[in-house]
């Protein structure tokens, strides 16, 4: 099957692409890390008025109409600008979770519309459905509300800051919503197929941050010289730079196929695809850009670097809505229980 963009995506891709660098990048992402988030929030407003923030949105709520394949495009482009906005969860999640909500969630659609920006209620450690009183949301920042969803409510609720919250990590600890607890496997098909729409998109985020990371090294293995000659020049270096290129490439087809197959195929397969490219994206991207930051030597180690920003929110999107082990244990789990077998994996 061919996965390659149509043009209106190549154009999407290409002018998101243009944006979020002039929007982002490293000296944006450093200001956030320090406490200074006045570009970041230019940057997401920006981001607003250009259409972006409500491409999921349905036009009938007055947003852009688009499909889940044009939001991964768009995400995966922000993630390597490294754009310290909340895109994956107000502008991926909370849309996705809201359309398969009914009715309960017209007004937060028609809030992202007008502007407005939710963070996204998950569990402890980084898993969907949130449970507990020890909730966390996702990008959350003072005064922004999180969004919860269960399988029969949509719920808006404060998030503040906890106690040994790590300032380079910023989470916020949940509270009120955060507090609702379901089992997963009672969520209904609308919130399943959400849920498998959020993993893509994350397998898309985690594309973009090892398309950066992966550029960072390929440039820098050109022009850094050793013997006389640019270090690119030297077989073992130009294996390692071919090794991201195919984790890269792959990461790119998984996750725009998986795009498709959530949006089209039967909620059994889009959940199982979901599962699949999320746990395979999530330790190729964590793989390569390690591999990339081998390649910038000693100076890929360093806080100076750029590579510890991509490797740090690859690691938090491996983790976020089910890690690699979780799912695979459940898609082995689904598998044996098709056939008839018995299983004890658990998601």
């Amino acid at each position: 099957m061919d996965f390659s963009l149509s043009e209106e995506q190549e154009l999407l891709a290409a002018s998101t692409r243009s944006l979020a660098a002039d929007l982002f990048g490293e000296s944006v992402a450093r200001q956030v890390l320090d406490g200074d988030r006045a570009r970041a929030d230019k940057g997401w407003s920006n981001l607003q008025e250009a259409g972006l923030a409500s491409l999921l949105v349905a036009e009938e709520h007055g947003g852009g109409g688009g499909s889940l394949l044009d939001a991964c495009v768009v995400t995966t482009e922000l993630y390597s600008a490294l754009a310290p906005v909340p895109y994956l969860t107000s502008a991926v999640a909370v849309p996705l979770l809201a359309a398969g909500s009914g009715e309960q969630g017209t007004p937060v659609l028609t809030a992202l519309a007008e502007g407005a920006t939710y963070g996204l209620f998950v569990g402890a450690d980084l898993s969907w459905p949130a449970t507990g009183p020890d909730a966390v949301c996702l990008d959350w920042a003072p005064g922004r509300d999180g969004l919860a969803v269960g399988p029969d409510t949509l719920e808006l609720g404060p998030a503040e800051a906890g106690p040994g919250v790590d300032p380079l990590h910023p989470l916020g600890r949940g509270t009120g919503a955060g507090s609702v607890s379901w089992p997963a496997a009672g969520l209904p098909e609308a919130s399943s197929r959400a849920l498998a729409g959020v993993r893509v998109a994350a397998a898309a985020a985690l594309t973009g941050c090892l398309a950066g990371a992966a550029q960072l090294a390929w440039d820098y293995i050109a022009t850094r010289e050793q013997y006389g000659k640019p270090i690119a020049a030297f077989q073992a270096v130009r294996h390692l730079a071919a090794d991201l290129l195919v984790d890269l490439e792959t990461c790119r087809s998984v996750s725009l196929g998986a795009a498709w197959q959530v949006e089209n195929e039967p909620i059994e397969d889009a959940a199982r695809v979901a599962a699949v490219a999320k746990s395979w994206c999530g330790e190729a991207a964590v793989r390569s850009i390690e591999t990339s930051i081998q390649l910038l030597g000693g100076i890929g180690v360093t806080w100076e670097s750029t590579a510890h920003l991509y490797l740090r929110t690859a690691h938090q999107l491996a983790a976020s809505f089910g890690d690699t082990r979780s799912l695979l244990r459940r898609v082995g789990a689904d598998f044996i229980s098709a056939r008839g077998g018995h299983s004890d994996g658990s998601s």
